[in-house]
This record gives structure tokens, C-alpha cells and sequence, in this order.
């Protein structure tokens, strides 16, 4: 594991882009899985920027979604699916074709999650996964708990989550999520972790222990060969 403590969330986000670019540079076709939310959002800014100064550079690239709340209508603007169009897909052209996504409106979240997981599966497992690490140390949405899983699967969502002013905007109930597990994640040849914003701190200090915990989903990357953890130093309190 390599811990990069960079001085704001704008070093931050180019370190994570020089990493995922030099990946692709080497494997164009890599399967690269999206996270939402403001963690990731200064990475696709800047692979943006690469795709309007480098027509081409993301032309094989396949994205794969992280996970996604249950509940939502597929016009909801807090869905995983909306953050990732918007942020990333429209911006790289990245059409249907090369695009994998837990359906927001799934009429059965764990038929859905076998599908994703059958597709995991057919493209020999993730190369990059992106990753932002919850208050209480979820990793997508694999929240505390006595046990955790290692495939796809509909997660109940953690009080500490259901608690999160972001959740509690959405303005419906929202008590599950679709999500990749843990062995999906370890499986990915290059996991980037970002920590970023307030509430954040005491998490990665029960990381930084480098004791694995189920309770602290996030500590299971200490097993991983390709971890990259940046920290913005400046926004984590």
C-alpha cells in the first residue's frame, strides 16, 4: 500500500489522474469502475481535460458503476447513475456500448446484482476501482459489520449512513444498496482510495492502524498488492 498525504483536494485529485492515465496508456480497453460523489469528481474533471486535449486517449476505455442506491426513480438527480453521466460518461463519449450499471429502477436488486456480478466475471475482474471511504469506513457499499461479503449484493444500509445530511436531502426513505463487494474490490488490479472532506478523520486513523476489521470495511485494503491511498490533508478533520 502507498499512502500519499497530498495538501489539498486538488493535488489530490491530479495524483489520481496521473495514476489512472498512465494505466490506461498501458491497457486502453481496461475496465475501470466509477465511484460517485464528491471524492472522485476532481479525478474526472481532470480525465476530461485529457479527453478534450487527447481525442481518442479514452476510445477503448470500459466503466463499470461502483454501486447504487435502491429506491430511486431513474430521474432522480442524487442516484449513482446521474452523478457518473454527468460527471464522467458524458464528458469521455462513453456510450451504452461500453458502459456497465446496476439499473437504478431494478425490479429485483438481487437478480441485478448477479448480473453485475456475471459481467465482473466475463471481463476477468476489474483493473482500476475508485474508491472514497464513508464516516464509518464503508468501502462502496459494504458498510460494518459482523461479516461482510465478497460479491454483489444488496447491502442494508448502516445507521451512520441513513444519518448523512446527503441521504437525508433525497427526500424518500432509502435503506438499501446495490453494491460490489469486498472480493470484487480486491480482485481489481489497482485499487485509488481518496480521503477527502470533514468527518473523515477519525475513520482513517482506525485505517491507519492497519488492523483488519469488519467493522472498518476500508481496512481490508491492507491485504490488496496495488493500493494507493490519498489523503487530502487539507479538508480531512
Amino acid at each position: 500500500m502507498k499512502i500519499h498525504n497530498c495538501k489539498d483536494y486538488e493535488v489530490m485529485s491530479q495524483l489520481g489522474a496521473e495514476l489512472v492515465h498512465a494505466e490506461i496508456e498501458i491497457k486502453p480497453d481496461l475496465l475501470f469502475c466509477a465511484a460517485s460523489g464528491n471524492s472522485p469528481a476532481g479525478l474526472y474533471e481532470l480525465m476530461a481535460e485529457k479527453h478534450a486535449d487527447s481525442h481518442g486517449f479514452f476510445d477503448w476505455m470500459k466503466v463499470i458503476k461502483l454501486d447504487e442506491w435502491v429506491g430511486l426513480s431513474k430521474d432522480s438527480t442524487f442516484s449513482s447513475e446521474y452523478d457518473i453521466q454527468e460527471k464522467l460518461l458524458k464528458k469521455l463519449h462513453i456510450g451504452s456500448d461500453r458502459y456497465i450499471s446496476f439499473e437504478v429502477e431494478a425490479l429485483d436488486p438481487e437478480s441485478e446484482c448477479d448480473r453485475i456480478q456475471d459481467e465482473i466475471i466475463d471481463h476477468d475482474g476489474l483493473d482500476i476501482c475508485i474508491l472514497g471511504i464513508g464516516i464509518n469506513g464503508h468501502i462502496a457499499l459494504n458498510e460494518p459489520a459482523e461479516f461482510l461479503q465478497p460479491n454483489c449484493h444488496v447491502a442494508d444500509l448502516h445507521p451512520v449512513t441513513l444519518s448523512s445530511g446527503m441521504i437525508e436531502k433525497v427526500g424518500i426513505p432509502l435503506k438499501q444498496g446495490m453494491t460490489m463487494g469486498i472480493g470484487n474490490i480486491m480482485n481489481s488490479k489497482m485499487i485509488i482510495l481518496f480521503v477527502t472532506g470533514k468527518g473523515k478523520k477519525p475513520a482513517l486513523d482506525l485505517f491507519l492502524e492497519g488492523k483488519i476489521r469488519t467493522d472498518l470495511p476500508a481496512s481490508f485494503l491492507w491485504l490488496h498488492p496495488n493500493v494507493h491511498v490519498i489523503v487530502d490533508k487539507k479538508t480531512v478533520h
